[in-house]
This record gives structure tokens, sequence and C-alpha cells, in this order.
């Protein structure tokens, strides 16, 4: 059999895998809260909805706020720098923001959902303009309608947006060209059912997560499968989001169950964590710590992924 047919097989196996009633207490690392954004400044918090987080090459953090429409900075320790943003459709404008991505070298880009555009901002959160217009009509007359759930960027400054809608993930380069898409709803290896996840990993790769799948899929470069792993969601509502860090290891979290899970790159266990408040972003800091935008708690904290033999040091 060649390796062209080896891969689907293989992973339809993997998703049909059964997951274990529980996971063992031997893993081999655990993830201990380090601190909260915010927490510091007169009881300033990084949000009453944070719906996205990101970390720049400097450590300074990012986080959206779907509730009151903006976007706000803060330090790589955690001190809150200033917001941008207010609500509305106009110029500097955003309504229910999700996520927020690094954007080339100087920048980020945000997922200005309701809008239905990606918006630019500088380090120091001044506008830079619309990357990506999902409305702009000779788009939409070769996408169809989207409905962008989730925003991912590449070092090269290319944006990828998962697509509830059709279930497939739609690539702009850094001018905003659409330049592919990925999937399509279907249960085979490649296709999606249910994506509510996306994040970008070293070497182009891109990492998925799916609801109704019940999976996360890592596909290279050319959008091929190079690895899939089952996942423990159930159908329903609430993010998958994905966070990748330098040495391909997933992070995963269930905004609806509260869960998170960190894998290797081949989908084995590395930690887990339940209790969550509605996790609906997850970003890795430079420093390799996690961070993890609760939105029902309304609170951004910082995770250190720690050996589990530390665990009663």
């Amino acid at each position: 059999m060649s390796l062209a047919h080896c891969i689907p097989l293989l992973a339809a196996l993997a998703a049909a895998a059964p997951l274990p009633a529980a996971l063992p207490d031997s893993l081999p690392l655990q993830l201990i809260a380090r601190d909260t954004l915010g927490s510091g400044n007169g009881g300033r918090t990084a949000a009453v909805e944070p719906s996205g987080v990101a970390a720049d090459a400097f450590g300074r953090i990012y986080v959206t706020d779907a509730a009151l429409h903006r976007l706000e900075r803060f330090d790589a320790q955690g001190r809150w720098l200033g917001e941008s943003g207010a609500l509305g459709s106009a110029p500097g404008q955003l309504h229910r923001p999700a996520g927020v991505v690094p954007y080339g070298t100087l920048g980020v880009a945000v997922l200005d959902r309701e809008n239905l555009r990606v918006v630019s901002y500088d380090l120091y959160g001044r506008l830079l303009g619309v990357a990506v217009d999902l409305a702009d009509a000779a788009l939409t007359d070769r996408t169809g309608r989207v409905d962008p759930v989730a925003l991912s960027s590449d070092r090269g400054g290319a944006l990828f947006i998962a697509d509830a809608e059709r279930d497939r993930i739609l690539a702009f380069d850094f001018s905003g060209r659409l330049v592919r898409e990925l999937g399509g709803y279907g249960a085979r290896a490649g296709s999606f059912r249910g994506l509510a996840g996306v994040a970008s990993a070293p070497r182009g790769e891109l990492v998925t997560a799916e609801r109704v799948g019940a999976r996360v899929q890592r596909l290279d470069a050319g959008g091929r499968v190079a690895a899939a792993w089952p996942l423990d969601v159930k159908p329903g509502r609430g993010r998958l989001p994905v966070a990748v860090d330098d040495s391909a290891r997933v992070a995963v979290a269930d905004e609806a169950t509260g869960r998170l899970w960190v894998f290797d790159p081949a989908g084995r266990t590395l930690a887990w964590l339940s209790g969550l408040g509605g996790p609906r972003a997850l970003a890795f800091a430079p420093d390799g710590t996690l961070l993890v935008a609760e939105a029902a708690a309304g609170r951004v904290r910082r995770f250190t992924l720690v050996p589990a033999a530390a665990r009663g040091e």
C-alpha cells in the first residue's frame, strides 16, 4: 500500500481509537498557575470577556475583549500598558473581537468577528488598517459566506482563518490576498467536522481541532495530514483553542468543559488540567509559559509546564 493511501487510513484509525476513561497521574508534565495578567495593577483585570491572547517576540501580551470591544496590551510581566478600540464598525472600532495573533515582526492582527474583517495594529496599539475584508464582494464571490471562528498566523505574515460555515481554513498572504482553501466538511483526513480551532506550528504546519469530529490534526505546509489523534470533546457550542510552541508541543482547550490538554507532536498526552473558566484562547509566550484566556471567568492566567516529579516540591 502506498504512503498516500496509508495516511488517510492511519488518521481514520486514530480518530476511532477510544480515549482512556481517566488520564493517569504519571503524565510527564503538570500545569502550574503562575499569575493573572493585570492583577498587580490596582485590581485591574485583563478583560471582562477575554476572547483572544497572543505574545510577541519581546514577551508583550495582547488580549482582545469581546464584551468591551477592545484590544489590551500588557508587558512581559503582565502589567497593563494600554488599550485600543471601541464598539462600532468605523476604522479603529471593533465588534466582539476574537483571536489576536502576531502579524509580521512589528504588529498584531485581530479577528474583528462581527465586522467580518481582520485588522492590524502596531506594537503600541495604533491602528494600521484592514488586513483582510471578509465582506469584500470580490472575496465573497470566491468564498461565499464565511463564519470566522479562529485566527492564526505564521512567521512570514500569512493569516489563516477557520471558517465554521464550511469547515475549511482560508489562507491569506501578507497583502491580504486569498491564496488557498484547505479542508471542507468530511470525516476523511484533511477534512473537518465542527472546525473550532487552528494554530500555526513550526516549519509551516497547521494544527486544527474539531468538535464534531472530536480530533486534532497536524497538517504539513501542503495541507497533507502529518498526524491525527482523538480529542475527548462532545458536539455542541464553544471554541477549541489551539496553541503550538517552538518544540511543536500542542495545547488544546475545551471552552465548554473547562479542560486543557498538552500533547507532544505525535499526540501523546503530556499534561492536562480541568476546572478552567471557559478557556477561549491559548498562546505560548517566548519563555515557554502558556497563556489561557478564560472568557467565563474574565481573566487571563499564565501557566508553567514543569516536570511531574516537581509536584511535591
